[in-house]
């Protein structure tokens, strides 16, 4: 949940300057990589051949970039060849374009800087190296579920709670 969390709140400048239906892919998208490190972890549980290990490759800076290029491949496709609703077509913008996996980054990156303040670190640049980074001192450092979760998800819930506000401040005065 600590993860979702951060990953919407890194994303809130992004998403506030933007109208609803794109801020509202800002913030999911920074959920998804809020979550995605661990999620994919669980995922692999089911194939044996391609376990993957917690906080190993699914914690790298190698999966941020290859979600990150996916998402971003997939949108410049949708550009190309618009998909029609209606009177509604779907063909994002490159602003739009970099909104939306520019959350994706923000929100992975968000996952990972978490964990690398924890005791186990992480190992940012496998598959390359196993040398394993914290971003705090040792003295400073938690469990996972420590008192770091706590003040994350506290900050977490704060930052969305101000985004809210200025977002609908914002749309209010225009109305």
């Amino acid at each position: 949940m600590t993860h979702t969390l951060l990953g919407a709140a890194v994303v809130l400048p992004i998403a506030v300057s933007r109208e609803p239906a794109i801020a509202a892919g800002c913030l999911w998208l920074g959920m998804v990589g809020g979550g995605l490190p661990d999620w994919l972890d669980l995922r692999s549980d089911f194939k044996t051949q391609l376990r993957l290990k917690h906080r190993g490759t699914s914690h790298s800076l190698f999966v941020l970039v290859a979600c990150s290029a996916m998402l971003y491949l997939a949108l410049v496709t949708l550009r190309r060849t618009p998909v029609a609703f209606g009177p509604w077509s779907l063909s994002p913008g490159d602003a739009i374009i970099t909104a939306l996996v520019g959350s994706l980054v923000l929100g992975i990156a968000s996952h990972l800087a978490a964990d690398a303040c924890t005791y186990a670190g992480i190992r940012p640049f496998l598959p390359l190296s196993k040398r394993t980074i914290w971003l705090l001192p040792r003295f400073m450092r938690s469990r996972y579920d420590g008192y770091l979760n706590t003040v994350f998800r506290i900050a977490a819930v704060m930052a969305l709670a101000f985004g809210v506000v200025v977002f609908a401040s914002r749309w209010i005065a225009l109305a």
